[in-house]
Order: C-alpha cells, then structure tokens, then sequence
C-alpha cells in the first residue's frame, strides 16, 4: 500500500462492497413493504417499489454513487498499476 494505485484500488474496493450492501438493504426493505402472499419482485422492480414506499430516501441515491466511485477508482487505480 505505498503506491497511489494501491490506494485507489483499495478504496474502489470498498466502495463497491459499501455500494452492494446498500442494494441488500434496499432489496430487503422494499421486500418487508409488500404482502406474503403476493408474486415477489426481481430487479429494479424492487427498487421502484422502495421507491414508491419510501419517497425522500437517500438511499438509493448514495448506493448509485458509491456503486459508480468504486468502479472509477478501480478502474484507475487498475490502469495505473498497468503505467
């Protein structure tokens, strides 16, 4: 961990998995909304359905931009690595 590459990989890393854990939660949170004995929900129905149940929340907002500062610090920390 000396080089600047190592450190952007790293944090990269951890935003991506921060990122990912936020999805879960929303997953499962937009789960608990509806009832048992409808057809569950796939995919980004279950975001529309948090979205829809939770209309001022800041999560989804924060889990798109962690998703999207982790991959373009992974990115640049791999293509510097790469120099």
């Amino acid at each position: 961990m000396t080089t600047l590459a190592d450190w952007f990989v790293a944090a990269g890393f951890l935003l991506v998995v921060f990122g990912i854990a936020l999805r879960v939660v929303i997953m499962m949170r937009s789960s608990e909304a509806r009832q048992a004995n409808v057809t569950p929900l796939a995919g980004s129905d279950l975001l529309r359905a948090y979205r829809v149940a939770h209309p001022g929340s800041w999560l989804p907002r924060v889990t798109w931009a962690s998703l999207v500062l982790g991959l373009i610090f992974l990115i640049a920390g791999f293509l510097l690595e790469m120099r």
